[in-house]
């Protein structure tokens, strides 16, 4: 009974608002309707349905045809992500570049660029190389990692790397660590992940992405072993019968999305994702990285600081808008012994890059964020009901087919866009919950001369984390 009279206590606020603000000619169809909604539910929540709108639900046929899905958010025609490898970075390198990406601060390199782009960490590093790597003289050893040297007793950059993976600035692992040595000693062993993991699990720094790294002295990395081929037969890290095996640990503690060597001068994907199966039998997915072209059937690596200009070019943009498809450009955002990596023409080239977002023809966003959106938009399972002259879609699960059914939260279907004739008369709903309306976005005719609603893209943040405490 209480229940019933706090439902009607809101129609009846709702109905007393609209008088005072705009007489009773104000009382459009969509307030009835939401209050009828409301008074139907027999609850004091506006996110519950009524029975009878769920049980249509639940007859409807589930789907995830693509026929009503929009590829990418509204408006964006593409998508891409700078995927960049934390190699030589030190701290401060890491917090001046991504203050630079990140933020809209003034810097003394110009303004910040507001862009959603994210990095990738260490546990380790157990590198002898002798090259320097700032312009303070600081060797290897000054890497940004989370443990001192190979000691996971000893804590080292660990407190920023947590910060910056909450607030969004890491979210790849790359590998356990920089093995690479010129001796050729190969240091990593399965103790080092096993201790690696304990402290990520207490510390809530488990990314889903892992990118290997490195020379055939980092056996830890896996996903593309071929005996026949030299530069990948060394990889063990998926090997149940070599010291170095440890995905058991690393797939069981929620590693979604492998890059695993390969490396690509495609520059575009209609779906950098595939199905990667690894020695242990274990199921993961692997991504596509652009890494490189093809220069007199030779290649040539363009993912060194420096090469965005000849990267990101204005036909390569264009090309990912008309095809509408993904693109994800692996980087070395820290390397070299300049403090702050990027020259003008870098500069340059990253302010296109933001003048294509601001245009709404690329999402620019950060790896982990671009793969859970792929992910999600070609396995979402949803159901639609019509009532009323009401239409209601209802996100039924994400049915991966490699780790199985699950209803998502919001996040995971951020983005998630429905081609409809009627936006305003549309609601969307979570496992039969409508989404609150601040989170939902109603579009006009895009391109295609097509109508739609979605769930809002994550909010930009363009916080300076660099001056808030760990």
């Amino acid at each position: 009974m209480f229940r019933r009279l706090v439902s009607s206590y809101i129609v009846f606020t709702i109905i007393i608002v609209v008088l005072f603000t705009g007489g009773c000619k104000a009382i459009s169809k969509e307030t009835r309707e939401t209050a009828k909604t409301i008074a139907k539910s027999d609850t004091n929540s506006p996110n519950i349905i009524s029975e009878a709108i769920k049980h249509a639900l639940e007859k409807s046929s589930k789907t995830n045809s693509g026929n009503q899905l929009r590829k990418f958010p509204y408006p964006f025609d593409g998508m891409l992500a700078i995927s960049s490898d934390i190699d030589l970075s030190t701290v401060d390198k890491f917090e001046s570049y991504h203050r630079f990406l990140n933020t809209k601060e003034q810097t003394p390199y110009g303004q910040g660029l507001g862009l959603d782009i994210a990095d990738s960490a260490w546990m380790y590093v157990g590198s002898d190389y002798s090259e320097k790597i700032d312009q303070k003289d600081h060797s290897i050893v000054s890497e940004m990692s989370y443990f001192q040297g190979l000691d996971s007793n000893h804590l080292k950059d660990a407190d920023k790397i947590v910060h910056y993976f909450k607030v969004g600035w890491i979210d790849s692992l790359h590998t356990f660590g920089d093995f690479s040595r010129d001796d050729k000693k190969i240091l990593f062993t399965r103790n080092l992940a096993v201790a690696a993991w304990k402290t990520m699990n207490e510390s809530g720094f488990k990314p889903k992405v892992w990118i290997n790294h490195g020379s055939p002295t980092n056996a830890q990395n896996f996903g593309a072993y071929s005996p026949k081929e030299h530069f990948f037969n060394y990889q063990g890290g998926d090997n149940p019968k070599s010291p170095y095996y440890h995905t058991d640990l690393t797939i069981g503690n929620g590693i979604r999305y492998v890059w695993n060597s390969v490396g690509k001068s495609q520059f575009t994907y209609d779906n950098p994702l595939f199905p990667l199966r690894l020695r242990d039998g274990r199921l993961v997915w692997g991504f596509f990285r652009y890494t490189d072209d093809i220069i007199k059937h030779k290649i040539d690596w363009t993912w060194e600081t420096n090469e965005l200009p000849y990267q990101i070019t204005k036909q390569r943009l264009d090309q990912l808008v008309k095809e509408g498809k993904y693109s994800i450009v692996a980087q070395h955002l820290g390397k070299g012994i300049i403090d702050f990596p990027f020259n003008s023409a870098d500069i340059q080239t990253l302010q296109m890059l933001k003048t294509y977002q601001d245009e709404g023809k690329i999402l620019v966003s950060r790896t982990v964020r671009l793969l859970d959106y792929d992910r999600s938009q070609k396995y979402v399972n949803y159901s639609i009901a019509q009532i009323e002259g009401k239409t209601y879609i209802n996100i039924n699960s994400i049915d991966d087919p490699l780790f199985g059914k699950e209803i998502p939260t919001l996040d995971e279907i951020r983005g998630i866009t429905f081609y409809v004739d009627n936006p305003e008369s549309t609601y969307v709903l979570l496992n039969y919950n409508i989404i609150p309306e601040n989170e939902i976005q109603r579009n006009g005719p895009d391109r295609d001369n097509k109508k739609s609603i979605g769930i809002r893209w994550f909010k930009p943040d363009y916080t300076d984390y660099t001056k808030i405490n760990n």
